[in-house]
């Protein structure tokens, strides 16, 4: 019997989640307590929230705040940071009763509370450090999520051979590393990403049965990733506002006629709207500069806006390594492999993409380009004077996976494939794509087993053994990356089996081929 598109749509999202929440899971359990970019502060934050504390008493340094002990002594744990030959066995033992209620100071007190409600409420259920780990998991849940949203959603287009190519670029390391932590970084990463595919799902599919549907994932994922972090009001309007622009205009006052659409676009303005005010009331971008010396001893702190500019800009591929995977406290980076398959992927997509792209169809990689290069130099060169400098490559990464995206879309459209070229594209990039995934996840496993120096051999007797253990997380995620790859290959041989070239370019969409 034939399965429905929707039944089929509904499976491939499914599996898509279940087999990133999973990867993401390991990471979690392969990651010492507290040994990610400022994992107590969010810790802190999460638990104080759940508590009904959003903010606490402004200190110098943070905000003070209220929760157990277990959560508040993570600081006390991350012993090993930007220490790499350190393992993490130096961690400490929680002291006395680790569920007694204790102060505690975060430095994100004013950030926006709505990722801390979403992932903090297992520490109301743990008395212990296993409540750490359930609320990674949950947020390994919620950032898969709209990972797989986004997959499911580009698996339904009819030219979604090169747009998969460049959602797996997205996806590096990096993202499902922080998946496996408490950040709110995470959450806006997938949510902006699926805003984004959901958006050119809507101007693919205009007259769609399905349109309700993804307008509804428009309006969640956008609302979700505005309230994350100080900056995800930028990265939101540049990922809704850049498919705009190679979208005629007869077609978007048609869209715009559609009630669905105006009820979209007016919940987006709202829950956007209420994450401004929350940035500015709170002064959340600002206050760590606003204390008197509290930033003196910042590297390039008192520096003019010029020279952080271009500090930043010539640092670019240094950042970029961020983007890939840099793991714990920075101070782990990926092997050079990993970092080399990513130059090949994303920078092959772009090259092709400068080369044959014209008129209105090359504008939203353009600008999602231009801002990925300039926006971080741009925003340390206002930010450098009073605040030193602060940019790491992983902020970015909401723009990043919404352009390699855009990238293979517009390829998409001038580029042939038909089944025999797609499965050799996924088999050559999906081999890749898990060898790097594998490097990275097995050298920050054992940077923190043994230290960054130590022999792989060392692995035979750790100093420090992570839930589970080391060659069951180690084949765990071998075996996960390697089946959900043949799965992958199996279902789009059968899904896609009569693809032989692509259907006619959409009348909604600009000219690609246009001199």
């Amino acid at each position: 019997m034939k399965t429905s598109p929707i039944a089929r749509r509904v499976k491939t999202f499914a599996a898509s989640w279940a087999f990133l929440a999973v990867v993401a899971t390991l990471w979690a359990l392969a990651t010492p307590i507290g040994a990610a970019p400022d994992e107590p502060a969010h810790l802190i934050k999460a638990a104080s929230v759940v508590r009904g504390e959003f903010i606490g008493e402004r200190v110098p340094g943070g905000n003070m705040v209220r929760v157990p002990e277990y959560i508040a002594f993570s600081f006390d744990q991350t012993c090993y940071a930007f220490h790499p030959d350190v393992s993490a066995d130096c961690m400490k033992a929680v002291p006395g009763d680790t569920d007694r209620t204790v102060d505690a100071r975060t430095t994100a007190g004013l950030y926006n509370p709505l990722y801390y409600a979403l992932i903090g409420w297992p520490s109301l259920l743990f008395g212990d450090s296993s409540g750490i780990l359930a609320m990674r998991i949950v947020s390994a849940i919620l950032e898969t999520l709209f990972f797989a949203i986004s997959f499911a959603l580009i698996s339904s287009w009819h030219r979604a051979t090169i747009p998969l190519v460049g959602f797996a670029v997205a996806v590096t390391p990096m993202t499902l590393f922080l998946a496996g932590t408490v950040n709110p970084n995470s959450l806006e990463i997938s949510a902006t990403v699926a805003a984004f595919v959901g958006l050119w799902t809507v101007l693919r599919s205009a007259s769609s049965n399905a349109m309700p549907l993804h307008l509804s994932i428009v309006f969640v994922a956008a609302s979700i990733a505005a309230n994350m972090r100080g900056l995800s009001l930028l990265w939101l309007a540049l990922a809704l506002g850049t498919p705009l622009l190679a979208s005629k205009r007869d077609a978007l006052r048609s869209l715009w006629r559609q009630r669905g659409t105006r009820l979209a676009v007016a919940g987006i303005v709202i829950t956007a709207a209420a994450a401004a005010a929350w940035v500015i009331s709170t002064n959340s971008l600002g206050a760590a500069t606003s204390e008197p010396g509290a930033v003196s001893n910042v590297p390039g702190a008192g520096s003019s806006p010029w020279s952080g500019f271009v500090w930043t800009l010539s640092s670019t591929f240094e950042y970029a390594k961020g983007i890939v995977g840099v793991f714990g406290w920075l101070d782990t980076p990926a092997p050079d492999f990993v970092y080399f398959c990513w130059a090949a992927l994303a920078g092959g997509l772009l090259i092709v993409c400068a080369t044959v792209l014209r008129g209105r169809a090359a504008l939203p990689t353009l600008a999602l380009g231009s801002g990925v290069l300039l926006l971080p130099a741009i925003l340390q060169a206002y930010y450098i004077h009073a605040g030193g400098i602060i940019w790491q490559g992983r902020y970015i990464l909401p723009l990043f996976v919404c352009l390699t995206v855009a990238a293979g879309i517009a390829l998409s459209e001038v580029v042939p494939v038909n089944r025999r070229l797609s499965m050799r594209i996924f088999a050559s990039v999906l081999a890749l794509w898990g060898l790097a995934q594998f490097a990275s996840f097995a050298t920050a496993l054992k940077r923190y087993a043994v230290g960054a120096d130590a022999d792989w051999a060392a692995l035979l007797h750790p100093n420090w053994v992570p839930p589970l253990g080391i060659g069951v997380l180690l084949g765990c995620f071998a075996a996960l990356i390697a089946l959900g790859i043949v799965a992958f290959l199996l279902w789009w041989r059968a899904d896609r089996g009569g693809l032989a070239t692509p259907e006619p370019l959409d009348e909604n969409y600009a000219d690609v081929t246009r001199q």
